[in-house]
């Protein structure tokens, strides 16, 4: 049996010393090979053993129980040496020990500048061979210890490295879920501010004109410049121009557009119970057969104010630049304070309206009841 299988063997079946090592051992010289393994395996240890230097090389490479070398020293070009060095670089722990058949003071500097732990001069030191092979051990065991302690070190620095990641990306969602909800919470008491504020104005006024107005200030303090088209109800299915802000349009005569966007957007809004946007105005246009130069570049926001599902006004809203994305929730927030507004306005209206019973006279035809002509408008001339 192959000395190293022989070694996993009696580790699998435990009978295995602890203090039991695997050393490889490296020499030309048959004789003082035999010596070197008798003397080893004495003590318990298990010896692999070659001459040449390319399969002590593989030996190292596959197999991580090697402990020790046992190398000789006296090759012609000393390549031996550098295996030295090598074995060490991919198995930290590996010692070595040199032998030569005389001393050499050159070639024992030269094995110590490799990296070897002890040199041998054979069979001269044979016999002391067991009590500096011990030391050397003792020192692979210590390495083996080292070696093991900073693999358990490295993989716990891993796993802490990874905790630390793992940590520090919910520490990062938590962070931002944080700041989401106070930009979300700023936002909304920010619009609601602005909300009280825009109640507040347009609470004021009475007058369907001078509301109109007060709310497209407030609006277009919020909006910044833009047009700005209001339409109301006139009969039944159709709408008027009741309100317009001019904003870029001085060259030309403006009602044509508006009245042109009354008649598309209108009838399309009147059920429509969310906010319009039209990123490319120019091609809407063009699309609905309006001027399209009015609108060339312009972006294009519409959407009617309601009050208990009815539709009070449609307002339009456009210009040749982009509007903010705060701006549709804004527009939401106002547009039903707007529509209440104005459905206030309308129960005042129209309780102003209300008519007197009638006294019948029985013998003529004049009658001394109260007369109230038909209104075909309910706004009147109260659309500015």
């Amino acid at each position: 049996m192959e000395p190293l299988q022989r070694l996993i063997q009696d580790a699998a079946t435990g009978e295995i010393k602890a203090d039991r090592a695997c050393l490889l051992i490296l020499g030309t010289d048959d004789e003082t090979r035999r010596q070197l393994v008798s003397s080893v395996e004495s003590t318990g240890h298990v010896c692999l053993v070659t001459d040449s230097i390319d399969e002590a090389r593989s030996i190292i490479e596959a197999h991580d129980a090697i402990d020790a070398m046992l190398i000789d020293g006296t090759s012609s070009d000393r390549e031996s040496l550098r295996l030295i060095r090598e074995a060490q670089s991919l198995r930290p722990w590996v010692r070595s020990m040199v032998w030569s058949s005389k001393l050499d003071p050159s070639l024992t500097v030269e094995a110590i500048r490799e990296g070897a732990s002890d040199f041998l001069v054979l069979p001269g030191d044979m016999d002391r061979l067991d009590a500096r092979l011990d030391q050397i051990l003792d020192r692979v065991r210590a390495a083996r210890d080292n070696e093991k302690r900073m693999n358990n070190l490295l993989d716990t620095c891993r796993q802490l490295t990874e905790s630390r990641d793992e940590m520090s990306e919910q520490v990062d969602v938590l962070c931002n879920d944080l700041a989401s909800a106070y930009r979300s919470m700023r936002d909304q008491m920010s619009d609601a501010v602005i909300v009280s504020e825009f109640k507040t104005l347009i609470s004021q006024e009475l007058d369907v004109e001078d509301m109109l107005r007060t709310a497209l200030e407030y609006m277009l303090r919020r909006l910044g410049p833009t047009n700005a088209v209001v339409y109301l109800p006139e009969a039944e299915g159709r709408f008027g121009i009741g309100a317009y802000v001019n904003y870029d349009m001085t060259d030309r005569d403006p009602m044509p557009l508006y009245r042109a966007l009354g008649d598309t957007l209108c009838q399309s809004l009147k059920n429509e119970s969310g906010l319009v946007r039209y990123e490319d105005g120019e091609a809407w246009a063009r699309a609905n057969e309006i001027d399209a130069d009015a609108l060339k570049d312009a972006e294009l926001i519409a959407f009617a104010c309601k009050h208990h599902g009815e539709t009070l006004a449609i307002m339009t809203f456009f210009r040749d630049s982009s509007f903010d994305d705060s701006t549709a929730g804004l527009l939401d927030s106002l547009r039903n304070e707007l529509g209440s507004q104005l459905g206030r306005i309308v129960r005042i209206h129209r309780r102003g309206q209300a008519e007197w019973p009638r006294e019948q006279a029985e013998d003529n035809d004049n009658s001394n009841g109260f007369e109230f002509p038909d209104d075909s408008s309910e706004w009147g001339d109260m659309a500015a």
